[in-house]
């Protein structure tokens, strides 16, 4: 809790701006409880998620980041050992405003002051939460929404009519909508037209993870434990199936086998190095491979011991890796499964893996988290794996129980 304590503080004192929608300004009592929501900007939501990789490579948490939709990123904070989490709801498009219009921080901008968490006028925020409470169509008997709106009437005079009214029936009469409604029209006007690109919805409804989570990529700087903690895991619950080794994604397709008898030999290059000058290729592949995995594996979790991403990462051992120039393809293509980046120290990957260095290593877990974290959709697990490996395991299965 004291570390999650830490980046609570980091969260307040940032240098983005969160503009929390409703309830007590965010502390430690929201650890374990319900989701707090901020409308927030996506330069500002960047800041916050590269925050969040320091502090995860720190110690101080786990950090989850889920994106289904480009106008909602769900964030996770989770202690080192799992047991306790902290869960935010950053909208970058608030869709709960007068019958379907968004709301956006750049509508709120006049009525802001500086950067860290912001809070709207009280008029205006209880006219927002009627709103949601509409948008979302909830139960007003239950006890959370009958505290919220008495606590509300008893702090916002200009609402103490409507919210008795709403209190009494259990539901919000029409002038109560109305009237929210009306606020927030005059403040904030009419919000602008989304724009939508082709490729958006493509990612969006052909590449999005799927519900029913059948496998997890386990990815990481070679060294890091990512293959350890993947047989740790399969040993410790029955619902891991299996551990499947992700080159197998393409290296046992007969295209990729005639590939390796008859154009290698000409390019005098190792087998590894082979790959990354067909990555391109192998990329496409793996894709393919994955997809016909996914309908085959029928029993349990299977977990993968790299990432799709991973066959894009070129020069991985050097002091300058990086993403191939046809990196574009990942948008086109490629199944985004689960990912859990596992990050450790480079002392002990030193130890595991002396060929790879501390600024290539460093380059691997920037270059992964800013291709996972910030793309749309995604569901991401950036996993700090400095512990013995039975803690690791026993944090990383109780990380994944509370995200499936």
């Amino acid at each position: 809790m004291a570390l999650l304590d830490n980046c609570i503080k980091g969260i307040k004192e940032g240098s983005w701006t969160l503009l929390q929608l409703r309830g007590d300004l965010i502390s430690s009592a929201d650890v374990n409880g319900d989701d707090v929501d901020f409308l927030t900007s996506p330069e500002s939501l960047e800041l916050l998620l590269k925050s969040v990789f320091e502090w995860t490579r720190n110690g101080w948490c786990h950090g989850h980041v889920r994106r289904r939709l480009n106008r909602k990123a769900e964030l996770c904070l989770f202690s080192p050992e799992g047991s306790a989490c902290l869960k935010l709801d950053l909208w970058l498009r608030l869709p709960q405003l007068d019958e379907g219009r968004t709301l956006t921080l750049e509508n709120c901008v006049g009525l802001l002051s500086g950067t860290g968490i912001q809070r709207l006028p009280l008029r205006l925020e209880v006219a927002l939460y009627l709103q949601h409470l509409l948008a979302k169509k909830k139960d007003l008997r239950e006890g959370k929404y009958r505290k919220s709106l008495t606590d509300y009437r008893q702090r916002c005079p200009e609402f103490a009519l409507d919210l008795e009214r709403v209190e009494e029936l259990g539901i919000i009469p029409g002038e109560v909508k109305e009237h929210s409604a009306g606020i927030l029209r005059e403040a904030f006007g009419e919000s602008p037209a989304r724009k939508t690109s082709l490729l958006g919805i493509h990612e969006e409804g052909f590449l999005s993870y799927p519900r029913t989570v059948k496998a997890i990529s386990v990815m990481g700087c070679d060294g890091a434990g990512k293959t350890s903690l993947s047989w740790s895991l399969t040993e410790l619950e029955k619902r891991y199936a299996r551990v499947f080794t992700g080159k197998h994604l393409y290296r046992k397709s007969w295209l990729y086998k005639l590939a390796v008898i008859f154009i290698r030999p000409f390019t005098f290059q190792s087998r590894e190095r082979f790959d990354e000058l067909c990555a391109p290729l192998v990329y496409l592949r793996a894709c393919l491979g994955l997809r016909i995995k996914l309908l085959r594996w029928k029993r349990g979790i299977t977990l993968i011991d790299r990432g799709l991403l991973d066959f894009m990462y070129l020069n991985r051992k050097s002091d300058r890796p990086g993403f191939s120039r046809l990196f574009f393809l990942s948008r086109l293509c490629g199944k985004r499964i689960p990912v859990v980046h596992v990050m450790a120290d480079y002392a002990a990957i030193r130890q595991r893996k002396d060929e790879v260095s501390e600024k290539g290593h460093e380059c691997y877990d920037m270059d992964m988290w800013q291709a996972h974290a910030l793309r749309c959709p995604t569901d991401y697990l950036a996993f700090n794996n400095t512990g013995s490996l039975k803690s690791s395991s026993q944090a990383l299965d109780q990380v994944l129980r509370e995200l499936s």
